[in-house]
């Protein structure tokens, strides 16, 4: 299982971030949703010969500082991209928590 981030905006007052979890197996579809249950579904998807599914989320936080906190906590692999699709040298998520 695998997580990508990405913010769609950003101003003064808030940043919405979209999360995309991909390569989740059927019985973990509800530990994701959990882990993001104060998260809006925003799409989903899967793959019809591994049955893996793909999970899109969107919420908005107030600061950035406020999503990377968020961001370091998540239990899973986690990657955060810039606006032209690369990804960022923080480390968050998984990598974070294994310091």
């Amino acid at each position: 299982m695998e997580a990508a981030a990405w913010c769609e905006y950003s101003n003064d007052d808030e940043c919405q971030y979209r999360l995309q979890i991909s390569n989740i197996a059927k019985r973990a579809v509800r530990k994701v949703a959990k882990t993001c249950a104060d998260w809006r579904d925003s799409g989903f998807g899967w793959h019809p010969k591994t049955g893996y599914r793909t999970l899109i989320y969107s919420k908005k936080f107030k600061t950035r500082e406020e999503w990377l906190e968020w961001a370091k906590h998540f239990p899973y692999k986690l990657v955060e991209l810039n606006s032209k699709g690369k990804p960022s040298l923080i480390k968050l998520g998984e990598e974070f928590l294994r310091k």
